[in-house]
């Protein structure tokens, strides 16, 4: 109903239900824990002392408040530290989607529902509390004062959200929260000539810093860069999120805007922080978290996490499918203080194409399946001609194959427009590569095609 009365409403009316929102929002993340937060992080000294308090205090917590971690941890010994804590057993997204009701340290009720598609294709039902999602933003926030900016700052975000209706003919495409001073901008709508007017309205808005899908971020530079299009404002930095951040996006991004880029690596569902300091150098944050790394080849290690911000659906020991590369290898006794990582690598970050839209990434797609839930069990999109588009679904049994087709269909549709035709088939299971692992997005046309 409310999404009803948004699309059919006037902008100014929308900017409004934006902003209603943006209170709700700021009710939730910035209560008395987020600035217990802050204090404590800026007046951390030391780190990794840190970390071992905080780990003994995650481990008692959910020990003893979570059904599935009493069952589990009960054997293994109450003294577990960061130092024996490959010990426990790891837990997947799989784990987690069967267990979720059990996973959790309190009543739903009390909770709230969240999901994420994410890059493997794979939708997950998790929980989470003021108290957590307020500590997650509170280091969000630590991180980007360590950049010069600060909450309340002029801020142009671009996420997946659709805040344009379809049928809207003005080409504003943007909505403005006014109570995080946050200038939304529409992903599904930065292409082409639309470009042109992003950039008037950021002139006009004078954002101080910009975040949001890397992608989108980097088309609106290349535009400016090709066009010698002279801003006329200087953000003091810039925050990717979601998706990859090549070298070639990085320099692109920090040459149109003259200003630094800073990367991140988290998760919606509490993945510990890996971030950039002042001088481009990747850090693991340990007040977030504990880091564990399996070798996959060269340096190349994936990760498993443990998230101080996950007391509502707890992450012990979590596959979360993410891989880094380390400045050099670690050797089978190493410490928290000798992860030096040279960069994220993520997830397989294909791309699929549109005749309308152009490029169409894995998060753009992770987004679509999120909005069915639990009822996508695991899905694969596959790209052979530009025009069509085949997914492949892992449904439950009790889904209504109709509404799933109807549902996903009105969603790809706007992140490939009409020219795209989508071609759905319920299977069993998903074909996997040779390495074993099986991929969300195969693209078999090459770029540009």
């Amino acid at each position: 109903m409310l999404e009803f009365i948004y699309n059919h409403s006037p902008i100014f009316v929308q900017n409004l239900m934006v902003s209603v929102q943006g209170k709700i929002f700021m009710k939730q993340r910035y209560t008395r824990f987020y600035y217990q937060e802050m204090e404590e992080l800026r007046k951390c000294e030391d780190v990794f002392k840190m970390q071992e308090m905080r780990f003994k205090e995650f481990y008692h917590f959910i020990s003893e408040n979570s059904d599935y971690y009493r069952e589990e941890l009960k054997n293994y010994p109450k003294n577990i530290t960061i130092y024996n804590l490959q010990k426990l057993p790891l837990i997947t997204k799989e784990d987690i989607r069967k267990n979720v009701d059990k996973i959790i340290t309190a009543p739903k009720n009390k909770l709230m529902k969240k999901g994420t598609g994410g890059s493997t294709g794979k939708s997950m039902i998790y929980y989470t509390s003021p108290y957590d999602m307020s500590r997650k933003i509170a280091y969000l926030d630590y991180f980007k004062e360590q950049h010069g900016v600060y909450k309340g700052m002029r801020r142009v975000s671009v996420g997946g959200k659709k805040i344009i209706p379809n049928n809207q003919k003005k080409k504003i495409f943007w909505r403005f929260n006014k109570p995080l001073n946050q200038l939304m901008i529409s992903s599904y709508h930065a292409d082409g000539e639309n470009l042109k007017y992003y950039i008037q309205k950021f002139n006009e808005f004078k954002p101080e810093t910009l975040d949001g899908f890397t992608t989108v971020l980097h088309r609106i530079a290349k535009y400016i860069l090709e066009n010698d299009i002279k801003l006329e404002f200087t953000p003091i930095a810039i925050f990717p999120t979601a998706e990859a951040l090549t070298d070639e996006m990085r320099l692109d991004i920090e040459n149109a805007f003259q200003c630094p880029v800073r990367n991140q690596y988290a998760s919606s569902e509490g993945a510990p922080f890996i971030t950039e300091n002042q001088d481009g150098e990747y850090e693991i944050n340990v007040e977030t978290g504990v880091f564990e790394f399996e070798h996959v080849q060269g340096n190349i290690y994936e990760l498993i996490v443990t998230g101080f911000y996950t007391t509502s659906t707890p992450l012990l020991r979590y596959k979360i499918g993410d891989s880094v590369e380390l400045k050099e290898p670690l050797s089978s006794n190493y410490t928290q203080k000798d992860i030096k990582v040279k960069r994220i690598i993520g997830r397989n970050n294909d791309f699929l194409q549109s005749k309308d839209k152009g490029i169409v990434t894995n998060i753009n797609l992770s987004t679509a399946i999120r909005t069915l839930g639990n009822d996508v069990v695991e899905s694969q999109f596959i790209q052979n001609r530009i025009d069509l588009i085949e997914v492949n679904l892992i449904v439950s049994k009790e889904t209504d194959k109709r509404q799933i087709e109807k549902k996903l269909n009105s969603e790809l549709k706007v992140r490939f427009g009409d020219n795209t035709k989508f071609k759905f088939n319920f299977v069993d299971k998903l074909d996997k590569t040779k390495g074993g692992k099986t991929r969300f997005t195969i693209n078999n046309i090459k770029l540009g095609s």
